[in-house]
């Protein structure tokens, strides 16, 4: 995927959810998100976690990683209600795209994230060999997302992270597109 001469980024429609480019008006249900201890444990969003930061997310670093040929999407339910979460890709290297995500604390545990993990995969697929994901050993919610969303752990790499100053292992998911749908 290339950062030059992108199309709009798209949004996708899954069964259950819908992930579209981030708006503006974004801003104050990521603040509200990421300020949940979770979110805050498991990403690398700052902590504290300020409306400059959202504002920054939304307005800046999502078009840029769009630009430099990633995607961050907003993860909405089709049901209409309140914001579920992000998910992205980073820029790919090498055929080689890492994916990412945040859950809001009212939608997890009921399947969402992972319907919208299966659908970035598929989505990024058609564009790359591979789809990685870097999991933190103990975070239980996340590699059940990972898995339902046809993923595979691959082993634990060593002090791969650097988490708030300190190195850490990570479980390395991957799905490749010979492994089909999650």
């Amino acid at each position: 995927m290339s950062g030059t001469g992108r199309s709009a980024q798209p949004t996708l429609i899954g069964a259950r959810v819908r992930l579209r480019p981030w708006r503006a008006d974004d801003a104050a249900d990521v603040l509200a998100a990421c300020q949940d201890s979770e979110i805050q444990r498991w990403t690398q969003v700052p902590v504290p976690y300020a409306p400059e930061h959202a504002q920054d997310f939304v307005g800046s670093i999502a078009p840029r990683t769009w630009a430099e040929g990633g995607a961050l999407f907003a993860v909405e339910p089709l049901d209409g209600s309140a914001l579920v979460g992000s998910i992205g890709l980073f820029p790919p290297r090498d055929g080689v795209g890492e994916a990412g995500y945040w859950t809001a604390p009212a939608h997890r545990g009921r399947g969402l994230t992972a319907a919208a993990l299966g659908m970035l995969a598929g989505w990024a697929l058609d564009r790359v060999h591979r789809v990685e994901l870097l999991v933190d050993p103990a975070n239980t919610g996340s590699r059940r997302v990972a898995e339902a969303a046809g993923f595979i752990a691959e082993g634990t790499i060593r002090q791969r992270f650097l988490h708030r100053g300190r190195p850490g292992d990570v479980v390395l998911y991957a799905r490749l597109a010979a492994d089909g749908a999650g």
